[in-house]
């Protein structure tokens, strides 16, 4: 219940004025079992509740051109191996408008939340492009193949 009120506490902090638009937000699963994709649909759930996105899954990470076209403001990464969670964007969080730093700080401590080690959700660690190397290569990647923003 207390993980509950800091989401609720940390989404009025928020401010709504500052998302006029939700972001786009993919939100890619590469977990095997039910137990790691039960995880990433409460962090789903806890975005999505939020109202500052609109969310989008896959289950791998994209290789080639984007078809669709549709680019993504934020790509959010749950590898299968790797005990991280890559949040992925088109530039370093310090130079992404206002907006979308927010919205990176209430990923993050919605991912903490659920993957605190405390449940049944193995800990995670959250990681940016700033931060590891992983999500600075997708978001080189993705961006090139136009995924993100």
């Amino acid at each position: 219940m207390e993980r509950a009120w800091v989401l609720v506490l940390l989404a009025l902090s928020l401010g709504a004025e500052a998302f006029a638009q939700p972001l786009e937000t993919l939100i890619i699963d590469e977990t095997k079992t039910l137990e790691e994709s039960v995880c990433v649909e409460l962090l789903a759930r806890a975005l999505s509740a939020s109202g500052f996105f609109t969310l989008e899954a896959r289950f791998d990470i994209p290789v080639g051109l984007n078809p669709s076209g549709k680019q993504y403001d934020l790509i959010v990464i749950i590898p299968e191996q790797v005990r991280q969670i890559w949040l992925v964007t088109a530039d370093v969080p310090a130079r992404l408008p206002d907006p979308i730093r927010r919205a990176l700080l209430f990923v993050r401590e919605s991912a903490t939340q659920v993957y605190s080690g405390a449940g049944s959700c193995a800990a995670r660690q959250v990681v940016n492009v700033a931060e590891d190397l992983a999500p600075a290569l997708y978001a080189t990647v993705l961006a090139q193949s136009g995924w993100l923003r």
